[in-house]
């Protein structure tokens, strides 16, 4: 009974240690559990503590059976040794050899054959000294443990410790590294078979070999360098001591290297539209990131204040939205029917609802410089003009003979453009009812429109599967871009101008270079149409998204030579985020790297 009664407990310790997440080796055993140790063990455990020290606690630690983890870690290794900065890569450098050795004896001492080999194959060629390429010879032929213990060189390497002298600044670099959640294979290597002398001295970066108990038994501090050298490796000992780099030009190496790195990725903020019984069609943002617009299939928009404000209505002496009928000057007069229509004046709402449009609202946008107006534009082939501080159409632009799919404003406000389906786009200002210029070319409607920000040329794409780059003031066609596979939806200039970014029904971007008119990349990777497109304020990174619920983040700036198969993503991808189910319909990218996105669930 005694006997069953311990079991339990036990059975119940294991469950509770399994629900915490601990591994097995991590639990409790019935040995641990003994009351009673010789001295030896006593000993023995007081050793091991008194020489465990903060920078080694993995020292005693087994190294982790991960054959995949250790040739990737290694890989991550290696490539942070290679791309040091100039004052610590030759200092490090002479650490890949242990490493390597270390590492792959331990997998080939696991019974890791397969990998280890492999592992060989992929990083041994990188040592081209004549030493260093025997011992990486040597080591390929080994196959069991049996093997490695029978082999006395190979011995040598696992009983004997590498002495590194580095100083401080080198030793804090390297530990950033391999102190990271991904290097922890790394760092139990490091601590197996590196002992760091920290010196304050020139002579750092040596890497000598010596036994482990010479390393018990040997006092450093800071500003000793290490006399007693009975192996040296051959990086080591053939390496010549450089020119020291002048100040400027080591900050110019840096900025280089800091330029040639990935982009970073944003912050994203997603505003989701719940409960779109009426449709939405649409949404923006207003330039000062204060104000988001709705367009509704129910003829109507809706603005909200993205601060915590709320809208004030100002007395207007005409409502489109109201219908005054010549009835209703028998009941009241001019002036009272003026007073019943501004009744709502200086009250305050959390939503502004325009009403005027006899159809669907296809797009909205608000004017750079006036986050008072907006534009829209309908069904009912109209373009109006909104006062925000009023909230009512103060002019209505009619020019198109169709659905007006898309309005688009210059950054100066001195005009904007519309897009229809009447397969024209056309030039307006504000101050005119009438449209500037025509611009007809396309054979079936133009779905967006762009300006190019010198505001002197126009983008256009259409369900004829082209994108046509206008002049404003010639009103001709001045690049003719082909490639895509299905109506062209949305169009995106970088901010430096040079670039413009296309995408549609075909789920796939393309990028343009303006000056020779050719495609710069193709980016894949949706998995449905794109209706949204952003570049960044520095023109690296282009952000895209659409029916598939996904926003995506291109880095345009990499150089990319093999082809990729069909159905796979562009290696150029640098993120994607996916959104519960909501379809985005407008990215915007706003300043300190956020992108704003919106959109409404399906």
């Amino acid at each position: 009974m005694k006997r069953s009664k311990n079991d339990h407990i036990r059975s119940t310790i294991s469950r509770y240690f399994k629900r915490r997440q601990f591994h097995e080796s991590e639990m409790p055993s019935r040995k641990d559990g003994r009351r009673e140790q010789t001295v030896t063990e006593l000993s023995v455990r007081r050793r091991a503590k008194s020489r465990t020290s903060v920078e080694n606690t993995l020292a005693l630690t087994s190294i982790s059976g991960d054959a995949t983890a250790c040739d990737q870690q290694f890989t991550r290794f290696k490539h942070f040794i290679l791309g040091a900065a100039s004052p610590h890569h030759p200092k490090l450098q002479p650490l890949l050899l242990p490493m390597f050795v270390h590492t792959y004896l331990e997998m080939l001492c696991n019974g890791q054959k397969v990998p280890a080999q492999k592992f060989h194959e992929r990083h041994g060629e990188m040592f081209t000294d004549e030493k260093s390429q025997s011992l990486t010879k040597l080591l390929k032929k080994l196959e069991t443990k049996a093997e490695v213990m029978s082999n006395k060189e190979v011995t040598e390497y696992r009983e004997h410790r590498f002495l590194l002298s580095v100083e401080p600044d080198t030793m804090d670099y390297l530990m950033h590294f391999l102190k990271t959640d991904d290097s922890m294979i790394m760092l139990q290597v490091f601590n197996q078979c590196v002992k760091v002398n920290v010196t304050k001295s020139e002579s750092s970066g040596q890497l000598e070999l010596q036994p482990f108990s010479d390393m018990d038994t040997e006092t450093t501090s800071v500003g000793d360098t290490p006399t007693d050298v009975t192996v040296k490796t051959e990086a080591s000992q053939g390496e010549q001591p450089q020119q020291e780099q002048s100040l400027e030009e080591e900050l110019s190496a840096a900025i280089s290297a800091v330029r040639g790195l990935p982009p970073c990725l944003p912050s994203i903020c997603f505003f989701t539209f719940l409960n779109t019984y009426q449709g939405l069609c649409s949404s923006t943002i207003s330039p000062d990131k204060k104000k988001l617009s709705g367009c509704f299939e129910d003829a109507s928009i809706s603005i909200w204040n993205l601060e915590p404000d709320v809208f004030r209505r100002a007395p207007a002496d005409t409502d489109v939205s109201r219908i005054v009928l010549g009835a209703d000057h028998i009941l009241f007069s001019e002036d009272e029917i003026k007073e019943r229509m501004n009744k709502r004046s200086g009250q305050s709402t959390e939503t502004a609802k325009l009403v005027g449009h006899r159809g669907p609202v296809y797009r909205s946008r608000f004017l750079y410089n006036s986050n008072s107006h907006l534009l829209s534009c309908s069904e009912d082939s109209s373009v109006r003009l909104w006062d925000m501080a009023t909230q009512s159409n103060v002019c209505l632009y009619k020019g198109h003979s169709s659905a007006v799919w898309d309005v688009s404003v210059s950054s100066t406000d001195t005009w904007f453009a519309s897009s229809s389906h009447d397969t024209t786009a056309k030039l307006w200002t504000t101050e005119r009812t009438f449209p500037l210029r025509s611009y007809v070319g396309h054979t079936m409607d133009v779905d967006c429109v762009e300006f190019h920000p010198n505001n002197s040329y126009l983008a256009s794409g259409s369900g004829d599967k082209t994108v046509r780059f206008w002049s404003l003031t010639e009103a001709r066609s001045v690049r003719l871009l082909q490639g895509h596979r299905g109506s062209v939806l949305a169009l995106a200039f970088s901010p430096d101008g040079k670039l413009l970014a296309s995408a549609g029904e075909d789920r796939r971007l393309r990028v343009w270079d303006l000056r020779t008119g050719r495609v710069m990349k193709e980016l894949r990777g949706h998995s449905d149409t794109v209706y949204a497109l952003a570049f960044d304020e520095n023109s690296s990174v282009l952000a895209s998204g659409g029916a598939d619920c996904c926003v995506r983040l291109w880095d345009v700036n990499k150089a990319t030579d093999t082809p990729q198969a069909e159905g796979h993503s562009s290696p150029e991808l640098l993120g994607a985020f996916p959104t519960k189910s909501a379809l985005i319909s407008y990215l915007s990218f706003s300043s300190y790297n956020v992108l704003l996105v919106a959109g409404a669930s399906s």
